[in-house]
């Protein structure tokens, strides 16, 4: 946090003001009236050249913090002693010393014994706040200052104020930006599903912060690599990271991390699990049993689960294919050698009450001859990972 002190010496009841600025080298000019009567309204104004130590804090949020001391011991300063309002008047433009378009700011000054300073970088709370002591600030977070701006106070002092000097220490530091941005992910709950590989993922992420958002990113971590993601425009403070899912990403789950970095080099991030499915559903033949002889009606059941992503329900076929002297009935087209098979088309079979995928199948219906059959079985699970039961 940097520091400025100045020392502002000022009498009360008909004493000269004096103004001692030996403190601070750097201020261009302090002015304070005099003959000061108790009650009366006095005016210091002073402006900073704070470039002279190589840190250029210009618009940097500004709080001052005033303390007044007693040169009489027996007359220390109570609260209620000096009322306080400041105003900061600053350039749009200075052009060979001259204020361009100035703006006034105004500020006020609290000496309540617990405060709360709220400003845009930060909230601090200040306790135990001793007698004759202010903090000046304003909760827009306006009160800042250029090279050169001027700062005005208006002190007020209480008519009952005893008659002796009074001296005024002006110190004036930076609000530290100690606020990570706030980063939010608005859509997790598009990642309570699982995806594969070649997807395609969105993360849409509210990004906010009161000094501004020098960067954004967001990345998948593996345990071998980060893959960024691609990042558009923001929509006010709403970013959009979307990625191709690569191709030889194995399954399994991965974070996906979005970070925000402000303009104070603060860091803020939020994350979401991406999980990666690429296991076919399992099938499990529960009717009929292997080598078992029917007449005309099959009692096909079949039981299809998928842990991650979930069955198709859709998805669940089956066909037959007669087997002549050891041979499989080919696919397509007609077999080799001098015999005829006989073969269905794939045929959905739909899921009851009971979680089983049941079907009576006809031979009749389906033109099937007497003899030997291949059951084949097919699904997909909701990425369309497909699995076969043959």
């Amino acid at each position: 946090m940097k520091t400025k002190i100045l020392t502002i010496i000022f009498g009360i009841i008909l004493l000269l003001g004096v103004v001692n600025a030996n403190n601070l080298s750097n201020v261009v000019g302090i002015d304070i009236s005099s003959n000061a009567v108790a009650g009366d309204t006095f005016n210091a104004n002073f402006s900073f050249d704070y470039l002279a130590d190589g840190i250029n804090e210009d618009n940097s949020p500004l709080i001052i913090k005033l303390n007044f001391t007693s040169n009489e011991t027996s007359y220390p300063v109570w609260k209620g002693d000096f009322e306080i309002q400041g105003i900061i008047q600053t350039c749009t433009w200075t052009i060979m010393g001259l204020c361009i378009n100035p703006q006034q700011i105004d500020f006020t000054c609290s000496e309540e014994e617990t405060q709360t300073i709220v400003n845009p970088l930060d909230t601090t709370t200040i306790q135990n706040v001793e007698n004759g002591t202010f903090y000046c600030y304003n909760s827009e977070g306006d009160l800042k200052l250029n090279e050169h701006d001027e700062v005005f106070l208006n002190i007020t002092s209480n008519p009952a104020l005893y008659p002796t000097q009074y001296n005024l220490t002006a110190e004036m530091f930076y609000l530290t930006d100690t606020t990570n941005p706030i980063v939010q992910i608005l859509n997790k709950n598009n990642f309570e599903k699982y995806y594969k590989t070649l997807n395609n993922i969105e993360v849409i992420a509210n990004i906010a912060d009161g000094r501004g958002i020098k960067s954004a990113n967001g990345k998948i971590i593996t345990a071998t690599q980060n893959i960024s993601l691609e990042r558009t425009d923001p929509e006010g403070t709403n970013y959009t990271f979307t990625k191709i899912i690569p191709s030889d990403l194995a399954e399994g789950d991965y974070l996906v991390n979005i970070t925000a970095e402000d303009n104070s080099g603060n860091i803020g991030s939020d994350n979401v699990t991406l999980k990666i499915d690429l296991t076919a559903p399992t099938i499990e033949l529960v009717s009929p049993e292997n080598d078992s002889i029917y007449d005309e009606i099959i009692p096909l059941k079949l039981k299809v689960t998928d842990e991650k992503a979930g069955v198709n329900e859709s998805s669940v076929y089956y066909r037959l294919r007669e087997i002549v002297n050891g041979v499989i009935c080919p696919e397509y087209g007609v077999p080799l050698g001098n015999y005829s098979c006989a073969r269905t088309d794939w045929i959905n079979i739909e899921l009851n009450s009971t979680n089983l995928y049941e079907q009576d199948v006809n031979t009749t219906e389906l033109g099937l001859n007497s003899g030997e059959y291949w059951l084949e079985v097919k699904a997909n699970d909701l990425l369309n990972n497909g699995g076969n039961l043959e």
